[in-house]
């Protein structure tokens, strides 16, 4: 069986063989987690990755968002925001009196925590809030296609751009082969070019599909998609969809119409990192994921 990797958006500055390597590290990870770790030598000799990465750079452009914290490195300006203006009101002076306040020793640890716990409000507070905004730009595709233009230049070019479509697929291509039977595990953009080529390609065999952080949920990635949306012919097994609600590209399920395929995607909720929700690495070295990875292997091995 072959194993296919198809990674996400922002790779740019790695290379096939690094990026691979990454990947194996995080697997390695996840196996050993899991007790697991005789598989990772058969994972290494079958696995393939289709990297587009420097496709990017090809087109001489930049992503404007980092993949893994989903923090925008410019924001647009938004004329229609204004700052209120309060008048400031004279302070209320108050009759001063001592009063004894019994305050806790705190020690060098309790600092420590007390650092770590506001480091982790402050990340999850970040991600509540992009995650709130995705799901109200979902009800305004064209300022979604907007801000995918902006932000996530990989998407929007891979969405739009026919030329870049070919170039991206024929990498897939040159890995994946007609009739041997394949495991197909694909993350964030990766889960959108996947979904794209299996329907182009209903020869294929695709045993298990596997999507991690997809932001196929958004219309207005559906959209740039062909129609109808539909199971891809090619899935010959089951396909499972991981997604977090921690993680704003893929905080919900495939579920729902144009989603409620037959057999039915199958979609579980995960935990990821919540200072770094969309990376690979919460998704590769989870157990859930691991296990339906596993679940494969041991079929055909």
């Amino acid at each position: 069986m072959q194993i296919i990797f198809i990674h996400g958006m922002n790779q740019q500055q790695q290379t096939a063989r690094s990026l691979e390597q990454h990947w194996l590290a995080l697997l390695s990870q996840g196996l050993k987690q899991s007790h697991q770790e005789t598989f990772l030598s058969y994972i290494q000799h079958h696995m393939r990755m289709p990297f587009y990465g420097d496709l990017l750079t090809r087109y001489h452009l930049q992503n404007m968002l980092q993949a893994s914290t989903l923090t925008p490195q410019t924001w647009p300006h938004f004329p229609f925001i204004h700052r209120t203006e309060h008048p400031e009101k004279s302070p209320k002076v108050l009759e001063h009196h001592a009063v004894q306040n019994n305050l806790p020793d705190i020690t060098l640890n309790d600092a420590m925590g007390l650092s770590q716990s506001f480091k982790s409000i402050t990340a999850l507070g970040k991600d509540l809030a992009l995650r709130d905004f995705a799901v109200l730009m979902n009800y305004f595709p064209k300022l979604h296609a907007t801000l995918l233009h902006k932000f996530l230049v990989e998407t929007y070019l891979y969405l739009s751009n026919p030329h870049f479509i070919q170039a991206v697929h024929t990498r897939l291509h040159e890995q994946l082969h007609q009739t041997k039977p394949t495991l197909l595990i694909a993350h964030s953009l990766g889960s959108v070019i996947a979904y794209h080529f299996l329907l182009l390609h209903p020869e294929l065999n695709i045993q298990r599909f596997i999507t991690l952080g997809s932001p196929l949920a958004f219309r207005v990635i559906q959209a740039h998609l062909p129609q109808p949306l539909q199971r891809p012919d090619a899935i010959s097994g089951d396909w499972l969809n991981f997604y977090s609600h921690d993680d704003f590209l893929s905080a919900f399920p495939l579920s729902h119409a144009p989603f409620d395929f037959q057999p039915a995607i199958i979609n579980q909720q995960i935990q990821t990192s919540i200072e770094h929700p969309h990376d690979i690495a919460g998704y590769l070295t989870h157990p859930e994921v691991i296990a339906t990875i596993l679940q494969v292997l041991k079929k055909s091995t």
